[in-house]
């Protein structure tokens, strides 16, 4: 997705985690998430219609659209926009991004930094990363 490419160079940490948006950017995609789809006006009744202007929130939806992260299709006089994946897949696709950078770019740092990480995981996440580890050697040994 072109927007991973470009949004990971000002990628910013909010509230301990990753995010490529911006402040009012980043409210919007949680209110069309929420909805699952939304208009502008939707978007900014959910938002608390008088903290933002129907033009500002149009215009972040259209940048929104225009970097590939919504859809959008025409309904009336403007348009209705979806989100193209879930909340949960973009956090993967980030936390993916991430990691992959640092193992590229520095890998005697990603292994310290990955030690300090599997502390703070349960049983199970460590059984789960056992496994996916088990099944990368195997298949390289094909």
């Amino acid at each position: 997705m072109e927007f991973f490419k470009k949004a990971f160079k000002a990628l910013k940490f909010k509230q301990n985690k990753p995010s490529p948006f911006g402040d009012l950017e980043e409210k919007v995609m949680e209110a069309v998430w929420k909805l699952g789809n939304a208009t502008v006006s939707e978007t900014r009744e959910f938002l608390g219609k008088d903290k933002f202007a129907h033009t500002t929130i149009m215009t972040i939806l259209d940048r929104l659209y225009k970097k590939g992260i919504l859809t959008r299709e025409k309904e009336g006089k403007g348009y209705r926009y979806y989100p193209l994946m879930t909340k949960e897949e973009f956090e993967k696709a980030i936390a993916k991004k991430v990691v992959s950078d640092m193992v590229k770019n520095n890998p005697s740092l990603a292994i310290p930094a990955f030690e300090g990480v599997i502390e703070e995981l349960s049983p199970e996440e460590i059984e789960k990363l056992k496994k996916l580890i088990e099944e990368k050697m195997k298949n390289e040994e094909k």
